[in-house]
């Protein structure tokens, strides 16, 4: 049997009084109010200690703000002393590179301002003003001097033309006129003749069976791409029969003339290959000096200037007739092409004046211009050549 023993003070110490929590009245009405009016006192004495606690936070911003140059100045100073100098240079790229870090972390922030961006113009003030006035750029486009026709031009002959004059006329070689409307050199133009004139400095070429692009070009001497830009072939691999092509620069065919042999007798023919004769013309300038000289890959040599002087003329190393002066598209610039005769022709390239013109009779040593820099060059010479049956030669062995 149990037994429990009871302490007059065990009410006490096991029951906790929470009389202080208990709002203050006389009724549930008054403990109500009362209640309410502690919760707001508590709640503005919260208010106002943080309202303290901000303004006390503030004034030492404030302080500090003050305070920090004089604050950096002497933190500065004491390191500069301290370390003699060694810290001018890092602190002076530290600057440099966060004015620099600044600019780019802060320049997106301005890029649309009215600081960098210019405000757009109101239409009405141009319509008002009278300092400025509205107008309308119109954009022309020419088209160069070469490339103004892209077809054959049929040309009716006149009193007086020969295919020297009619070359000159449309600029295109005398050989180009002969090849296109099949002459000879022993042709007569009759008055009314009807030839076809090539748009460039070049030739026509009728597409027959079995010809490709390829082949023309090879034809020719021409890439196959400048026949296909020019006639704006897109679809290269097929070409239509017995259309008209423009070939512009292209060669004529060297026509392949069987050689004739009889017993007892060597072959008779046309080599494209001569002997060496330095009396067959002169030096073509004043200068002699040569800068590259004839190879397999450069078919002339290269005759230039000294530095610190004017051009010097160019001359015909012997007599003959100007079959072109002009402007070279393919890098020789500003030239002058002279027939000798006999298979024999001589070019002048890269020269800055011509003093001759296209079907001019010219003799030897006569001044044709004068050197320059003209087309692809690197600096003042004349690219000289010498050409026996379209076959560059050494011009070292026929001029002195």
């Amino acid at each position: 049997m149990a037994f429990t023993i009871k302490s007059p003070t065990s009410k006490r110490f096991f029951q906790l009084s929470f009389e202080g929590f208990r709002p203050k009245g006389r009724n549930k009405f008054e403990q109500f109010i009362n209640t309410w009016l502690e919760f707001f006192r508590s709640i503005f004495g919260y208010i106002l200690l943080k309202i303290g606690d901000f303004l006390s936070f503030v004034g030492n911003c404030v302080i500090f703000i003050v305070r920090l140059p004089n604050t950096i100045k002497v933190f500065l100073i004491r390191k500069l002393i301290w370390s003699r100098g060694r810290l001018g240079r890092p602190i002076a790229t530290g600057i440099v590179m966060g004015a620099a870090f600044s600019v780019f972390l802060l320049g997106e922030v301005f890029v649309n301002s009215g600081f960098v961006v210019n405000p757009p113009i109101n239409p009405d003030y141009l319509v008002t003003t009278s300092d400025i006035i509205p107008r309308k750029e119109l954009a022309v486009t020419t088209l160069p001097e070469m490339r103004q026709r892209t077809e054959p031009l049929a040309y009716n002959v006149e009193v007086g033309d020969t295919l020297y004059s009619i070359g000159s006329k449309f600029k295109v070689s005398v050989d180009a006129l002969k090849y296109v409307n099949n002459l000879t050199d022993y042709s007569v133009l009759r008055v009314g003749q009807t030839l076809s004139v090539p748009p460039v400095a070049g030739l026509i070429h009728k597409v027959e069976s079995g010809d490709t692009l390829n082949s023309i070009a090879a034809k020719y001497d021409i890439p196959a791409q400048a026949i296909a830009d020019f006639n704006y072939i897109l679809d290269t691999t097929h070409l239509k029969l017995g259309a008209e092509l423009v070939i512009p620069g292209g060669k004529v065919p060297k026509v392949v003339v069987p050689a004739i042999i009889n017993e007892g007798a060597p072959s008779v023919g046309r080599p494209s290959t001569v002997t060496a004769n330095k009396s067959f013309c002169t030096w073509p300038t004043t200068v002699r000096i040569i800068t590259q000289n004839f190879s397999w890959y450069h078919n002339g040599i290269d005759i230039a200037t000294p530095h610190g002087i004017g051009m010097p003329p160019l001359m015909a190393c012997t007599g003959g007739t100007v079959i072109r002066a002009g402007w070279d598209p393919w890098g020789l610039g500003l030239h002058v092409r002279i027939d000798h005769g006999n298979g024999y022709v001589t070019i002048y390239g890269h020269m800055s004046r011509l003093d001759v013109s296209y079907g001019q009779k010219v003799g030897r040593g006569e001044i044709l211009g004068l050197m320059g820099s003209t087309g692809n060059s690197t600096g003042p010479h004349v690219h000289f050549m010498v050409e026996y049956n379209g076959v560059p030669q050494n011009p070292l062995d026929f001029a002195q």
